[in-house]
């Protein structure tokens, strides 16, 4: 009997360390993540840059949505988050980054970015023409003549130029993809496992970051 307790005790002090080799085991370069080779600039200092790469008519993307979402609720105060849109060679990929980008000049991008996702994905309104888009925008209220201006703007086109660059710097060729601190992407996987990726590629740059840090000042 004395030795069935001491096994058991011995169980569960054994199970945070199990946990602990678990959760360093379950993430696996190359399958989980990949390393942006060469690494691009990340946010300075102690906070890390996380990007999300997305388009409105993907339907992976639409199913990150709520995922992402409340992982951005709960995210650290040192995390510097953005979305950036696909710009794949296609009219209707590039509609919608510009779209992106001159909603968010015009002070509505919160606003309709997840109504975008839904008549989309949940209306089959794939908004692929300049007319379904602004037939949709116009349904929403929205100053037609202000998003026609905003798309033709310096700033949008900028915009859309660095999305392409920067999809181009972290070899993002299919989205979503969420890219952390220049240094790893990760891809391909489903909503809660990709937020779960995420934290740890956070947790491992944050500590390259510390090392980096005191090796400075040694």
């Amino acid at each position: 009997m004395k030795k069935s307790v001491v096994a058991l005790g011995f169980l569960l002090l054994s199970l945070p360390l199990v946990a602990v080799i678990a959760a360093e085991q379950a993430f696996e370069e190359e399958l989980h993540y990949f390393e942006v080779i060469p690494p691009q600039p990340g946010a300075e200092g102690d906070r890390v840059q996380v990007l999300e790469f997305f388009w409105y008519a993907c339907p992976h993307c639409y199913t990150l949505e709520p995922h992402l979402n409340g992982w951005l609720e709960k995210k650290p105060d040192n995390i510097e988050f953005d979305r950036v849109p696909a710009m794949f060679p296609r009219e209707d990929v590039v509609l919608h980054a510009k779209t992106y980008y001159a909603l968010r000049l015009m002070g509505v991008e919160d606003e309709l970015h997840e109504k975008i996702f839904r008549v989309i994905h949940d209306e089959d309104r794939q908004l692929k023409t300049q007319k379904d888009m602004e037939a949709f925008l116009d349904e929403q209220k929205i100053d037609l003549e202000a998003y026609r201006k905003a798309m033709q703007s310096f700033a949008v086109q900028t915009q859309a130029r660095r999305a392409a660059v920067l999809a181009q710097r972290f070899d993002v060729s299919g989205v979503p993809a969420i890219v952390v601190d220049g240094k790893y992407r990760t891809t391909g996987l489903g909503g809660s496992t990709t937020m779960e990726v995420t934290d740890y590629l956070i947790q491992r740059v944050e500590e390259e970051k510390k090392k980096g840090a005191e090796a400075a000042t040694r």
